[in-house]
This record gives C-alpha cells, sequence and structure tokens, in this order.
C-alpha cells in the first residue's frame, strides 16, 4: 500500500505543490535583505558545450565585479580572406615550401595541388600579419576546409597559429593548432618545441574517433588564451561543438610561448612516402581577438584585415602609389579625360606646366577595383589629402594660379562622364590653391595643400574613381615641368 506524505507548513498549514513534472515547487527566499543567511541560491550558468562528442555537459557561469557588473565581452576583426581568386596575394601571405605545390582557384586555396606522395616535401602558407596573444583574451581563428581522401600515412595537416614557419617539412615549433594524421585529428598546443595534444578526438557520445566525409566543408575553431587552448569543430549538423581542450601544460608559464601569432595552413610529407594522395581545399579563415573592447573605425578594421596602402586580394599586388624605385616619372601635360600622367592611389606625378588655363586637368587618378566573384568589392574611404609641390624645371612665360579639386564618384576616367541611369559624374571638393609666378626658377617650393576629411569621410564605391584634379587661372607657361607628391590618407571598408 502506498504511503503518501504531505509536506505542511509548521504555521500557515499551507501543502506544498507538485508540477506536473512530478518536481516539487520551490520559491527561493527574496527577503535577502532582511535574511540573508535564509537566500535560496539559483546560480546562472551557461551551457558553453552541450557534450555531444565529449559525453559530458560543458558550462560556465558570469562574472560580475564587486559594482555588480557582468563581465562581457567583444570581437574584434582581426583579419579575414576568402579564397575567390587566383593568385596568391603577396601582401598579406607568405608561402614556405618544399617540392610539394599549392593552387588558387576561384572558391579555394588547394594544398598538394600535384597530387605527390613524395616523401620529405610540404607546402605551408601563413600570414605576414601577427595577432597579440596577451593578458585574459582570446585569440582565435575559424578556418573553412575540406579534404580530397581519408588521412594517409605520414601526411600531416596542421592549421591555426604559430609565430613564424621557416621549414615546410618541419612541424610548427609553438602555438595553438589543429592536427591531422593517419590517426585522426587533434589539438596541439606547442611550447618552444615542447608539444602537447588533446589525444585523437572521439566520435559522438566519446565513441571511436571523429570521421570526416571527403571533399564535405567543415569549420574548425581555435581558441587560444595564455592558460588554454579550445578545439572545436562544426559539421554544419550540430553546430560548432567542444572536441577537446588543453589546459596549461605543467612546466609552462603560458601555453604557447609566442605572444604574437601568425595564422598558417599547411601540409608535409614526411617519415616516408605516403599513400593515397591527400589534398586540402581552404574556403576562409578569420582571425579575431575576443575580451578586450577595442575602438576602431570600420576603415581601420579594413586596412588591418586587407592591408594597408597595398592591392585587394584577387587585384594589383603591391603598393598603389605611382612610386616607382629609383625612377623618375615622365612628365606630360594633364588632360581631363585621361590619367596621362600615371594611375595610382598618391604618388609621385610630373606636369608638363603647359596646360590650357580654365581647363581641369587630372594629375592623379585611380579606379577602385570592381567587385566579382574573385575580387573582394570593397569601398575607399579617404580622410585627408596632402600635396607637396615644387619647380622640377624653370618656367617660361606663365603666371597663373593652380586651383585644386577632388574628384571622385565617376563611372569613367573622363571627368566629363555625365549622369545617367547607369553612369555617374565627378562629385567635386575643391582643396584649395598655389601661386605660380612668371618665369618660375626651379626648386621653387609651392604652398602645401592639406585637407582633412576625418569628420566627413570620401566613399568611393567599387567600380567608381577617384581623381585629384588641377586648373590653372591666368596665363599659361609655355614650357617648363611642376614636380607633385600626393599622399591620400584613406583605408577599405
Amino acid at each position: 500500500m502506498a504511503m503518501d506524505v504531505d509536506i505542511v507548513g509548521g504555521s500557515s498549514g499551507n501543502k506544498a505543490e507538485v508540477a506536473g513534472t512530478n518536481q516539487v515547487k520551490v520559491i527561493p527566499e527574496i527577503q535577502a535583505i532582511q535574511n540573508p543567511q535564509n537566500i535560496g541560491d539559483i546560480a546562472s550558468f551557461s551551457e558553453v558545450d552541450q557534450g555531444y562528442y565529449t559525453s559530458f555537459r560543458n558550462v560556465a557561469s558570469p562574472e560580475a565585479d564587486s559594482d555588480y557588473r557582468v563581465r562581457t565581452s567583444h570581437d574584434t576583426m582581426l583579419d579575414e580572406e576568402v579564397f575567390d581568386y587566383t593568385a596568391q596575394n603577396t601582401g598579406k601571405h607568405q608561402s614556405v615550401s618544399t617540392t610539394m605545390t599549392a593552387t588558387w582557384t576561384a572558391g579555394q586555396f588547394t594544398l598538394n595541388s600535384g597530387s605527390i606522395t613524395t616523401t620529405t616535401t610540404g607546402y605551408y602558407l601563413q600570414t605576414y600579419a601577427s595577432f597579440p596573444n596577451i593578458g585574459t583574451n582570446t585569440l582565435s581563428a575559424d578556418t573553412e576546409i575540406s579534404f580530397s581522401a581519408q588521412p594517409t600515412a605520414n601526411t600531416f595537416v596542421e592549421w591555426g597559429f604559430t609565430p613564424n614557419i621557416t621549414s615546410a617539412t618541419a612541424a610548427p615549433s609553438d602555438g595553438a593548432f589543429f592536427r591531422l594524421t593517419s590517426a585522426g585529428l587533434q589539438g596541439i598546443v606547442s611550447s618552444n618545441g615542447t608539444e602537447t595534444s588533446t589525444g585523437v578526438f572521439t566520435g559522438a557520445n566519446n565513441t571511436g574517433i571523429w570521421t570526416y566525409t571527403n571533399n564535405k566543408r567543415y569549420q574548425f575553431i581555435v581558441y587560444q588564451s595564455a592558460i588554454a587552448a579550445y578545439f572545436w569543430v562544426n559539421d554544419g549538423i550540430l553546430g560548432a561543438v567542444l572536441q577537446g581542450s588543453i589546459q596549461l601544460p605543467t612546466g609552462t608559464g603560458r601555453v604557447s610561448m609566442g605572444s604574437g601569432l601568425r595564422y598558417f595552413v599547411g601540409q608535409r610529407i614526411t617519415g616516408g612516402a605516403g599513400g593515397t594522395a591527400l589534398q586540402v581545399n581552404v574556403n576562409a579563415y578569420s582571425v579575431r581577438v575576443g575580451g578586450a573592447l577595442t575602438a576602431t573605425t570600420l576603415a581601420q578594421q579594413g586596412n588591418r584585415i586587407y592591408g594597408s596602402y597595398q592591392g585587394l586580394s584577387g587585384g594589383t599586388m603591391g603598393s598603389l602609389a605611382n612610386f616607382a624605385n629609383s625612377t623618375n616619372p615622365g612628365a606630360a601635360v594633364p588632360t581631363n579625360t585621361t590619367a596621362a600622367l600615371g594611375t595610382g592611389l598618391g604618388g609621385q606625378f610630373w606636369e608638363t606646366a603647359t596646360l590650357a588655363v580654365n581647363t581641369d586637368g587630372i594629375i592623379c587618378s585611380y579606379q577602385i577595383p570592381q567587385a566579382t566573384v574573385n575580387l573582394p568589392g570593397r569601398r575607399l574611404v579617404v580622410t585627408g589629402i596632402y600635396i607637396d609641390s615644387f619647380i622640377q624645371t624653370a618656367l617660361t612665360a606663365g603666371g597663373f594660379n593652380a586651383v585644386w579639386s577632388l574628384a571622385f564618384g565617376h563611372t569613367s576616367v573622363s571627368l566629363a562622364t555625365t549622369e545617367a541611369t547607369n553612369t555617374k559624374a565627378p562629385r567635386r571638393i575643391g582643396l584649395g590653391s598655389q601661386t605660380v609666378a612668371a618665369t618660375a626658377a626651379a626648386l621653387v617650393q609651392l604652398n602645401t595643400i592639406q585637407h582633412d576629411f576625418s569628420s566627413a569621410p570620401i566613399y568611393v564605391n567599387p567600380g567608381e574613381f577617384i581623381a585629384v584634379v588641377k586648373k590653372h587661372i591666368g596665363t599659361a607657361a609655355t614650357a617648363g615641368t611642376i614636380t607633385h607628391t600626393i599622399t591620400l590618407r584613406y583605408g577599405w571598408e
């Protein structure tokens, strides 16, 4: 016979109630100020990982300071790259290789593009940029990768963070990174060459080993702080799940000795010829730092990610300024329909000073790269301009004021481009003027032109032009050369 027991209040006579799930209903004491010793606590936790692979649920409690403020953190983008172009971005990435080759095709960067199995070969791609691994911040890298075949003997694939790679056939000597071998996938931390491993990742509910489907994209995420590293895998079905972690190894002061780390991805064949040729296809990666609130504009962030004063991935590599090494440009008479003095985002330009009066002449011109499937479309953000000019070759006749302006937004190089449904005329902003005396002698310095747009930046869209323009008012010179050095302060969005 069942024995039912009622829970009854001693003074109120009220009975306790049970929920439909057969749990006793409980309300914590709220009179914490009057009776703090009687308070019933329900702690707040966030689920970090449900434990699908590791068989344990990972939760963390938020942290509050003595003034009741909960700690919050923000991610700051440090780098991002989508490999949707067909040649290496030599402004951002450095290749280290021995025999093994790699290719860039629309949509991916492919390691071991020649499908070799030769021993003592390898190819690593790493950023020139280093990223900070400091304080309580967390440095993270997300990588989208697929593999053409299952792991093969003596082939190592690694990606994540390291200070610098100088050998394509040796393991990274420091940092936190994934490693795929014939034994399976694992997480590695290395401190000055001393490695600690998570062990090979297991399958669901801690059974077997984790396996992948050939040619399927997976997202791999490594989080590294000074005292721990965490390794996540997103298979697109369950979402990101924690596969393994490494706490600060005994005898080391930090997870990795390096506090400035490059992002890298690479493949090497060592210890004997491999079996089936394995190709690694990398679609994209991003690097972030979490924890610190970093004040930055989109243009500053763009320069950090895409590079300062250099070409974008998939476009012209190197500097964008019209500055040749140890060579001066040739002088030309500017026109209002062509970039006769040369193209570039600033640089050095030599003007034959015979431009007809009251006529606009393009001194400096540049077209923002148009967005394609192989080239990311980024807006140019101009926050300032500086023009320095001097007489290179003495003028004959002349005597004029040079009126400067900035033209931007036009869809053809010509300043005569008209406004229509599918074309744009240039927008114009006055920059100032310079006085040029008649028969001005060589080496005479003209007054500097400066303009600050930081409070109201100029935006130029992909495919549009930006031009620095000059007009002579007065008497045209019949001979002579003027040198202009033009500096644009800009960023990419």
